[in-house]
């Protein structure tokens, strides 16, 4: 079975990004995230869907780039 949810270390080390990123993030609601006690968890779903918004925004500004270059 794949992984149904990370935690803050996890998702950090998976996705290669900052720790302070991490956080700034979630404070913009850009990733979601649940808590189960005081553990912090993203779902694989959430994580896949933050992924797939940031690509989106990547391949966007490409776009953009070529066309007015």
């Amino acid at each position: 079975m794949s992984q149904q949810a990370f935690t803050i270390p996890e998702f950090i080390g998976h996705f290669k990004v900052g720790r302070t990123t991490t956080y700034e993030e979630i404070a913009s609601g850009r990733l979601a995230t649940y808590k189960v006690g005081r553990r912090r968890y993203i779902s694989a779903h959430a994580a896949a869907e933050w992924q797939r918004k940031l690509e989106a925004a990547t391949s966007g500004d490409k776009l953009v780039m070529a066309m007015a270059g």
